[in-house]
């Protein structure tokens, strides 16, 4: 497995990178730091010396923690880019072929503010590679859960093969919840055919099925966080995905996001 964590060197990414080494640590994954930077001038004079004095701080940073990291025994190398941070993490993890992006969020409010209009918000959209969006105080080794949120709008078996590949070495347990008003005949024959394929696939996962009952998505992701806040929250993405759906207001922000959880999104 290949992971790219995308950092500012500051303590949110630094978090994130902590999450993504201990992944790596059970999947036996390699890491790949990266940089990427706008250099902002008056004149192109300074071009040079500035983009010079940004890649020598940036690689003492990154040569720092790599060497830390190497005495842990982990595979670890690190790359710098000009341009965009959305653009270069997701055309570099597309072209390099990762499995996984690990991305902090910012600030202590976590997924509710900084996936509105962040380069994480932008990277979980565009790129074509699963992304991990770690909240500031998240620690893997205390989740006890992964609950999986299902649309039942063709989710595809490539994208729960993906999140068993991804996850299932944690050694956590799966919970999967559709959330709805009133489930519908077609809907329950749908989750218990799920159900019944999941657990005949992947006979070593230990996994539960669970309704959840709400007027809404947003009030029922509230109410479901609110009974599992040690969990790791996935979605599948899809032309417009859950995520989409429920970040589209900021009021839903609000109610879905208050508890810290990563964001697993699977593409």
């Amino acid at each position: 497995m290949k992971i790219l964590v995308p950092t500012d060197f500051s303590e949110n990414a630094n978090n994130a990178l902590d999450f993504a080494t201990e992944i790596a640590k059970v999947e036996k994954a390699e890491i790949t730091i990266l940089y990427a930077f706008f250099a902002v001038y008056d004149f192109a004079a300074q071009a040079t010396e500035i983009i010079s004095n940004i890649e020598r701080d940036a690689k003492n940073q990154m040569q720092e923690i790599s060497d830390r990291l190497k005495k842990q025994g982990l595979t670890i190398d690190y790359k710098i880019l000009q341009g965009s941070v959305a653009t270069a993490v997701t055309s570099f993890a597309y072209r390099e072929e990762y499995d996984l992006i690990v991305m902090g969020t910012q600030g202590a409010s976590g997924i509710k503010k900084a996936l509105i209009g962040s380069n994480t918000s932008h990277v979980i959209k565009d790129a074509m590679t699963t992304v991990l969006a770690v909240p500031n105080d998240a620690d893997l080794p205390s989740k006890n859960k992964i609950c999986v949120g299902l649309e039942l709008l063709n989710e595809t078996e490539k994208q729960f093969k993906n999140l068993f590949t991804l996850t299932s070495k944690l050694g956590l347990p799966y919970e999967f919840f559709h959330i709805c008003k009133e489930l519908s005949f077609d809907k329950s024959i749908e989750l218990k055919g799920l159900e019944s394929y999941l657990k005949e696939t992947y006979p070593h996962i230990q996994a539960s099925f669970v309704i959840s009952n709400a007027d809404n998505p947003e009030e029922g992701m509230r109410l479901h966080l609110e009974k599992n806040p040690n969990s790791i929250l996935v979605t599948f993405s899809k032309n417009k995905t859950f995520y989409e759906y429920l970040f589209n207001k900021s009021t839903s922000v609000e109610m879905a996001y208050h508890t810290h959880v990563p964001l697993l999104v699977i593409k």
